[in-house]
């Protein structure tokens, strides 16, 4: 490849990494201070913060967003400045937002009046304002914001198109600063055109011939105002207008405020809203054309956002908030009201997913039904077979009984059972014995078998709750009249609560004990008959070798008249040394012979192990071959055993000689591990050397074994180290692999040292 290819792939390769870092690059982080005009309990809330949260996350912001309540309605105009002003101060302590949203006219207006220092230094943004203070704004240049201005001619023509062009509209206003907006905005709006009521100069015509006169006048829209907040005159109109025998009337929400929450639930009549305060929300305003809290909140972050990635509030001119013909299903519900009576260009929210997709939801209705049908039918069908099951198994399970009643009944074998603590025996049993039935307790049990076997009865009886299953032989005494052989089968199971049942059967088995004797004996016998047969024909090889050589030498030493001096001293080498090997061969033989017929005796005491390890790795060290390396490993805890602690180091000292004469290289080891768990000691001696077959492996022990038949001696070293261990009361391991290494261990019951 040339270089310009090279080139190539390592720019393809940083464009590709490039592109990889950008499409994980971590979220920005900033502040945000919401403020909203009315209670924390106001039911849109919380979905109105989560769209603010999400609508960041959706531009790749990490916010982290405080949100402060101002609670308008409960308190007079200086209150409520106090408030905002104690709000923001409380909120920047310890933490400053870089950009202030606040919803509504009244928060709006009340954090650019209190004066608050934070205000000027943070980009404000607001939105749901119906009527800015234009004044008050234009003293701010970090503030901008979107005006949601109402639109009364739509909504007008909206309440025409669903209820008829004869309904009549009312709403509650009163004479506070923001109704008088309203009033002055809805005059500017609808000047010229068909609409009479609180838009006009002249008094609200209440009479009934007046309003008969109103209704007759061609194409107009009767627009009524109530006031709610009457003050020195006996005003009936708003307890009118919400009778229920006022009818082919629609009330239309223009503001929010204590006087109007919660208006439209009370209202018998439809009612429409201009604004997005309380819709959607458990009121009973069907909808309107307004600005929608997701349009709202969207236009609020994306502005939040061009700030934060740093243009100013300056080149942000301020809008009018974009608006939607909607309608909420509940309320429409509420009201009677079909989808069909809904313009077209409506979009109605929180439809049930069953009316919104009813060919969907009918096809998951039906789906669902056959299902579960079918679910019912697999049950039935498991349930008959299950039936089928229990059946068959209880037909089974009594003839298992009646065939285990009958093989009891043909043979010594009784069934048992452990009650709190209480061994209950079958009356059958205690009649076998010539004994009146009786329970027994654990120590009375434990009496009536051989001494011998208490200590393994001991242990049994400890692990009781983990014997899942477990078959013990045991010599008995029941009747008084002697041991005999008994079979204890028993398992143990849980019945909850923490609770176990044993239970199992008791079987005679002397006769089978006393037929295992037997075997025995004559197995050992035809045993010992083999083994002289070997014995003597190894013996005849083995002794054969060395005699040979001791005679050929010595005639010719005795024949030969001119063998040179080093020759003879060659022969009488070659004799000394066959007849070393002839001795060594008698003297295991006879070591053998004394350890098997139990004439040697065994002198057991209590040693350390670490001292017998310490002995052993003193001796042997100058006795190693140079070539390798010796080395000892001890633990920390201290051990003891009970052995002849000089035919311990005789089967140690033999693994030692064979571990130097089979390694031609690397290391010998001898050292102990302790196993806890068991309570015994592995004192093991390891080499690197040729290792040994595991064809060969079974037959290290044998007697007169030797791995190369052309080596010294007559193979019974590690025969009879097996044999010594055995009467130590231990047992001898081997782990070899053919060109990595042998070790030889002893494994024998010990004590930890306090």
């Amino acid at each position: 490849m040339d270089k310009h290819g090279q080139w190539s792939n390592i720019s393809i390769t940083l464009l590709l990494l490039l592109i990889g870092l950008s499409s994980c690059s971590p979220k920005e982080e900033h502040r945000i201070l919401v403020i909203h005009s009315y209670e924390e309990t106001y039911g849109g809330y919380p979905d109105y913060n989560e769209m603010i949260s999400k609508q960041f996350e959706k531009k790749n912001i990490k916010a982290d967003i405080r949100t402060l309540y101002l609670d308008c309605e409960n308190y007079l105009e200086k209150q409520e400045l106090e408030r905002m002003f104690h709000l923001l101060d409380s909120v920047s302590v310890d933490w400053k937002p870089e950009v202030i949203i606040v919803n509504e006219d009244q928060a709006t207006y009340s954090l650019l009046k209190c004066g608050a220092p934070l205000v000027k230094e943070v980009p404000v943004i607001f939105g749901g304002v119906n009527y800015p203070n234009w004044k008050l704004i234009s003293q701010y240049p970090n503030v901008t914001g979107f005006h949601d201005k109402i639109d009364f001619k739509r909504n007008i023509a909206i309440a025409k198109k669903i209820f008829g062009n004869a309904i009549s509209l009312f709403t509650v206003l009163d004479s506070t600063f923001l109704d008088n907006q309203i009033k002055q905005d809805a005059r500017e709006q609808l000047r010229g055109s068909k609409v009479i009521g609180f838009i006009d100069s002249i008094k609200t015509v209440r009479t009934p011939k007046q309003e008969l006169q109103i209704k007759l006048k061609e194409g107009y829209t009767h627009f009524l105002a109530v006031s709610a907040r009457v003050s020195g005159k006996n005003d009936v109109s708003l307890m009118w207008i919400l009778n229920r025998n006022y009818r082919e009337r629609c009330y239309i929400q223009l503001k929010r405020d204590f006087t109007t929450e919660n208006f439209g639930n009370v209202c018998m009549n439809p009612c429409l809203t201009v604004i997005n305060e309380g819709f959607g929300y458990g009121e009973k305003l069907i909808g309107g054309y307004l600005t929608t809290l997701p349009v709202q909140v969207e236009e609020e972050v994306n502005a939040a956002v061009s700030i934060l990635h740093g243009t100013s509030p300056l080149d942000i001119p301020i809008a009018e908030s974009r608006k939607e013909y909607v309608a909420d299903w509940n309320a429409m519900l509420r009201m009677g009201l079909r989808s069909e009576r809904i313009p077209s260009g409506f979009t109605i929210i929180n439809i049930p997913f069953n009316k919104r997709y009813p060919l969907l939801w009918g096809s998951m209705l039906i789906t669902s039904i056959i299902l579960l049908l079918s679910l019912f039918a697999c049950l039935w069908w498991l349930y008959l077979r299950e039936q089928r099951r229990k059946k068959q198994a209880l037909c089974a399970l009594a003839h298992e009984k009646e065939t285990l009643a009958l093989a009891i009944a043909g043979g010594a074998t009784y069934a048992w059972q452990l009650e709190t603590k209480t061994f209950v025996f079958e009356d059958a049993f205690w009649h076998s014995q010539g004994i009146s039935p009786r329970k027994l307790t654990f120590e009375e049990l434990k009496h009536l078998i051989h001494p011998d076997y208490w200590e393994s009865v001991q242990i049994s009886w400890k692990n009781l709750q983990n014997a899942r299953k477990k078959i013990a032989q045991l010599p008995c005494n029941f009747d008084g009249k002697g041991y005999q052989w008994w079979e204890f089968r028993y398992s143990t199971n849980p019945v909850g609560g923490g609770q176990y049942k044993t239970a199992g059967l008791l079987q005679n088995v002397q006769k089978v004990k006393d037929r295992e004797e037997e075997l025995e004996a004559a197995r050992l016998l035809a045993e010992k008959a083999e083994l002289k047969q070997s014995f003597l024909a190894n013996m005849s090889h083995e002794i054969r070798t060395p005699l040979n050589s001791i005679v050929g030498f010595s005639n010719i030493l005795a024949v030969e008249e001119d063998l040179t001096p080093e020759e003879r001293e060659e022969y009488v080498d070659t004799i000394n040394k066959n007849s070393e090997l002839l001795l060594k061969l008698v003297n295991d033989i006879l070591e053998l012979s004394r350890i098997e017929s139990d004439y040697m005796s065994f002198v057991y005491q209590r040693y350390q192990v670490k001292d017998l390890i310490d002995d052993v790795y003193s001796t042997h060290q100058v006795l190693i071959s140079p070539r390798l390396e010796f080395l000892k490993e001890t633990e920390e805890t201290a051990l003891e055993i009970n052995v002849d602690r000089d035919r311990l180091i005789q089967v140690l000292t033999n693994f030692l000689n064979n571990a130097d004469k089979f390694t031609e290289s690397g290391t010998i080891r001898v050292g102990y591990h302790y196993f806890s768990d068991e309570s015994k000691v592995e004192i093991y001696v390891e080499d690197t050397g040729r290792g040994i077959p595991l064809e060969e492996q079974r037959m290290i022990f044998g007697r007169f074994y030797k791995q190369n038949e052309f080596s010294q001696g007559a193979g019974l070293g590690l025969s009879i180290c097996k044999v010594i261990v055995e009467k130590l009361g231990g047992t001898v391991t081997l782990q070899s692999e053919v060109g990595k290494g042998s070790r030889f261990a002893v494994i024998l019951p010990c004590w930890v040292v306090a």
